[in-house]
């Protein structure tokens, strides 16, 4: 049973961060994760940007989300604490906004820096953890001793995370919190809703103003980034599992395959099969 199953945390170093972080295929994260660079360069594809983490940085992971790694440098350093959601909704609902303003944020592209010196503090508590949680020697009450540990860690992060992201997220603009609301109602609704009128009308304005207020924030259109989404989530279907291109097509909400088909090969200018068989060689 891994450190996930069994104590609802699990940190994983640069040594075997790629167990979980898929180096040559698109890939979904199964729990969400922080991500902390101490040295070295990681770039990974989220939704429609790159994001590129350098030392002294760290990015917020999210299941709903699909990436792809693009480079990463041979000095990488790093450690990843992978949670079980429910271990952290017993937090703050500030600290639970905070994380997904954060997310947000990445999702503009930006990274986020945070002073040496506390980086180093924070890395100690996740390698304190990683400590306890790798330990074999038996210990009466380690389950309680994560929780404690994590907590301490989340209340770390909440407090770098407030400081450097409070004055902002109260002075979020009308545009940018309009690409917000669309992002999270897209990650929600994109197997069954592709149209940008549902998008529009979730937030009672025009799909002009939608798609105008979208590409000036992330430089694509609101149709672009449904088609990317749904593309992502295709890519991830196609190449881990081995389910029927029909059955994937119809998880997708497609009309058929041949609906599927079409809109695939017009994104990525291979068939659905052919872009699996890049993968069976």
């Amino acid at each position: 049973m891994s450190a996930l199953e069994k104590f609802g945390v699990e940190i994983f170093t640069q040594h075997n961060i790629f167990e979980r972080i898929s180096a040559d295929k698109p890939f979904r994260p199964e729990n969400p994760a922080f991500i902390f660079i101490k040295s070295g360069t990681i770039k990974l594809r989220q939704h429609f940007s790159d994001l590129e983490l350098s030392a002294n940085m760290f990015m917020v992971t999210d299941p709903q989300t699909i990436y792809e790694m693009v480079s990463v440098s041979g000095d990488f350093q790093s450690r990843m604490v992978s949670y079980k959601r429910e271990f952290i909704s017993a937090l703050s609902l500030k600290f639970n906004r905070l994380i997904t303003y954060r997310y947000f944020r990445q999702q503009m592209n930006k990274g986020v820096p945070f002073p040496e010196n506390e980086m180093e503090v924070v890395w100690k508590s996740v390698n304190f953890l990683k400590y306890i949680l790798d330990s074999e020697t038996e210990m009466l009450y380690k389950k309680e001793m994560v929780e404690h540990l994590f907590s301490v860690f989340c209340y770390q992060m909440a407090g770098i995370i407030s400081k450097e992201d409070n004055y902002s997220m109260n002075q979020m603009s009308r545009q940018e919190e309009i690409v917000f609301v669309f992002l999270t109602d897209l990650a929600e609704h994109h197997l069954t809703e592709r149209t940008v009128e549902f998008y529009a009308e979730r937030q009672s304005i025009t799909t002009r103003h939608l798609s105008s207020v979208v590409k000036s924030i992330t430089g694509k259109s609101a149709s672009q980034i449904i088609a990317l989404i749904v593309m992502n989530e295709a890519k991830v279907l196609l190449n881990s599992s081995n389910k029927p291109v029909s059955e994937v097509s119809s998880i997708l909400g497609f009309s058929d395959q041949y609906a599927f088909s079409h809109f695939f090969k017009k994104h990525l200018e291979v068939s659905p099969r052919q872009y699996r068989h890049q993968f069976e060689n």
